[in-house]
């Protein structure tokens, strides 16, 4: 692997690095004394009293160098296996085999960094649910720093040696950093674990052995296998989040992952060996024989594997929308489109009914500590039908290659419009209902891009394509905006945890400010019958304008959410923020805004009335399509009159809105992080997942 080459200045960092390391370890793996100042965005240990609960040093050792010992240590893992453990794939470490370890001790550097990081995460929480005190924001964001820093510096000093539990440290530093906006750092994280788990081959099954019948002492035990899975479908996640869904930028590829998809947790907490289904839905291994595959292997995947799935699915809704123009159109119903709308209902349908959203469940789930992991999969599912239907909204997304839609399907471009307005709606209605429950269980990193995006989607709909002349544009309108109010709140309760997330809160408050100068009741009703009176003796429809091409274009668009776009459009947002930092917070309603009154009807299922005449003038059209990047024109929207709709509240700019998280490449270093070091020293590789196999 490359290193980098970065001048004296890297150079002397190293050494100061390795200084830090020579320094003599506690029985624990800390460091007796750091006087090294942290990264950019830790902050430092000598501005604790400023920042920490007033009248209180009993949170002092959080910020300490040195991990605590007996109660509190304890106490940071624990609240490490409460929130962060259950949700996305990072469940990939075996909680009775790590506790037993630390009861013991642990000896080597590669456990002192898994348990540094580990209590890192969480220390966090343990100051977050702290109830005889009202942390602020800044304590809680330094909690843990110090222990991170350790675990990164035992990492990258060693930087040859590669073994399971470094990757597992490597995915874990990935998600700190991220969660404190430290994003350059976990996208150079992001390559190190996938180049780790390509080393160590845990994209393939370790034997054909599933079931470890065989009575083979050498061969890796039931959890060592599971968490190998675990670990191998958790780089995948890592990699599709952090290279944006884009072929382009992600080194995993599904048809190179042959592995079947991880067992539920009992099975795994309790060492039993079981089949699950891979990627495919209905498939297992091939190489299984009849007989160890049981009726339904699906009953032994747990909320882990549907959440792979969904990620799965995103990364397919990602490349199609990158190849609309080379695509069939939507309104087909063979089209590509429709099959990725099924696709979506059948990963619906196909959910047991401990991972559906329902209050059984959401209390369940609470009980074992699951909640964070339920609401995240269920967002996951409805951002994945706003990545779908964002064809619809070409100029909010800024799509590179907008879709043409013909007059005669213009019943699709509404119906899609309106599809990607409810499933935006759902996002917020789920966090609100986690919210009520406590913001430990807001604690994925990507919600609140999840927040951000929702609430823009909402916005633009009511602001610019609702028709107001609908005699529920009125109640639409308010719906929208206690939904928004709604996502700004939840977004408040997570800046404790995520630095962006008070900027995004900052960003949606001007939006609502905006929307409310234009939009109260009177204002809307005198336009609305003005508008009604004047296009009654309209009979000619003006010709629909054309969409100017975006010009200095890739060849794909990155999603609105992705490692690899917050570095640039993530410095424009939270600069438009500070500018509208003195913007007065709004009422907040605790209220799920009600959707009763909307038309829930798929995209896809409208689209099988459509008339044959349609589908072949369509079809006739794209034989004369040019292979060049200019967009065709896309006629605006239309009321019952048939002449454009005129946007409900104009002081909601689309620029503005426009302005939504990605980034690429080019941009990433402009956050001004510090790159991570590295060493070059070979080591044996030795590895911790639950036991002492070598891998």
């Amino acid at each position: 692997m490359a290193v980098l080459e970065a001048g004296d200045d890297v150079d002397e960092h190293v050494r100061q690095k390795q200084q830090q390391l020579d320094t003599p370890l506690t029985s624990l793996g800390s460091q007796t004394t750091d006087d090294t100042p942290g990264p950019k965005g830790f902050g430092s240990t000598r501005s604790v009293a400023s920042i920490e609960p007033s009248g209180s040093d009993i949170l002092s050792w959080l910020v300490s160098p040195s991990l605590p010992t007996g109660r509190n240590l304890r106490r940071v893992v624990e609240q490490y296996f409460a929130n962060v453990h259950p949700i996305r794939c990072f469940a990939f470490v075996h909680k009775p085999s790590f506790m037993r370890q630390l009861d013991k001790g642990f000896t080597t550097d590669d456990e002192s960094a898994l348990l540094h990081i580990i209590c890192a995460h969480g220390a966090k929480f343990y100051v977050l649910n702290q109830n005889e005190h009202t942390p602020a924001s800044g304590f809680i964001r330094l909690a843990g720093n110090e222990w991170a820093k350790r675990a990164e510096l035992l990492i990258l000093t060693n930087f040859g040696k590669i073994s399971v539990q470094r990757l597992m440290v490597a995915i874990l530093l990935h998600d700190f950093y991220f969660r404190l906006g430290e994003y350059s750092r976990a996208l150079m994280l992001s390559g190190l674990a996938v180049r780790m788990a390509h080393a160590l081959k845990i994209n393939v099954e370790a034997s054909p052995d599933i079931l470890c019948t065989e009575s083979n002492e050498s061969a890796p035990s039931v959890v060592t296998r599971e968490s190998r899975r675990r670990l191998m479908w958790a780089c995948y996640v890592l990699d599709a989040w952090a290279g944006s869904g884009i072929d382009q930028l992600t080194l995993l590829r599904e048809n190179d992952i042959k592995i079947q998809l991880p067992c539920n947790e009992r099975n795994f907490g309790l060492r039993i060996a079981s089949v699950t289904e891979t990627l495919g839905v209905g498939h297992v291994l091939q190489f299984l024989p009849p007989s160890v595959v049981p009726r339904k292997p699906s009953a032994n995947m747990g909320i882990m594997a549907y959440y792979i799935r969904v990620v799965a699915l995103w990364k397919r809704i990602v490349r199609y929308v990158n190849q609309l123009d080379s695509s069939p159109p939507p309104w087909l119903p063979d089209s590509p489109f429709a099959a990725l709308d099924a696709d979506l209902r059948l990963w619906q349908r196909e959910l047991p009914e401990f991972v559906e959203y329902s209050m059984e469940t959401i209390y369940a789930r609470l009980d074992s500590n699951q909640l964070g992991a339920l609401v995240l999969i269920h967002c996951t599912y409805h951002h994945n039908y706003l990545e779908l239907y964002k064809l619809s909204m070409p100029d909010l997304f800024k799509l590179p290659k907008p879709l043409s839609v013909p007059p005669e399907h213009h019943d699709f471009l509404q119906s899609a419009q309106a599809n990607c307005y409810h499933h935006a709606q759902q996002i917020a209605d789920i966090l609100a209902e986690a919210a009520d429950h406590g913001a430990h269980l807001l604690s994925d990193s990507l919600l609140p891009y999840f927040v951000y995006d929702s609430s823009r989607v909402m916005l633009y709909y009511v602001a610019r394509l609702l028709d107001p002349n609908r005699p529920d544009a009125l109640s639409k309108l308010d719906d929208a905006i206690n939904a928004v109010e709604s996502n700004r709140r939840v977004l408040r309760m997570m800046s404790a945890l995520f630095p962006i997330a008070q900027s995004l809160s900052n960003t949606i408050d001007r939006w609502l400010t905006k929307i409310r100068q234009t939009s109260n009741r009177d204002d809307v009703l005198s336009r609305v019958l003005s508008e009604a009176r004047s296009e009654t003796n309209d009979v000619e429809q003006s010709n629909p304008p054309s969409v100017s091409p975006v010009q200095g274009t890739p060849d794909f668009v990155l999603p609105s959410i992705s490692l690899h776009s917050l570095a640039r459009t993530g410095i424009a947002t939270r600069r438009a923020a500070d500018r509208a930092s003195g913007v007065r917070g709004l009422s907040w309603s605790a209220e799920s805004p009600g959707a009763g009154a909307w038309d829930r009807n798929n995209a896809a299922q409208q689209l099988v009335g459509l008339s044959q005449d349609g589908l072949a003038s369509s079809r006739s059209g794209l034989q004369h399509e040019q292979p060049v990047p200019t967009a065709l024109p896309q006629p605006p929207p239309v009321n019952q009159w048939g002449g454009p709709i005129q946007p409900m509240c104009e002081a909601l700019d689309l620029d503005d809105l426009q302005n939504f998280l990605s980034w690429d490449m080019y941009g990433i270093m402009d956050m001004g992080d510090p790159v991570p070091d590295d060493g070059a020293d070979d080591m044996a590789m030795r590895s911790w997942s639950g036991s002492s196999d070598a891998i």
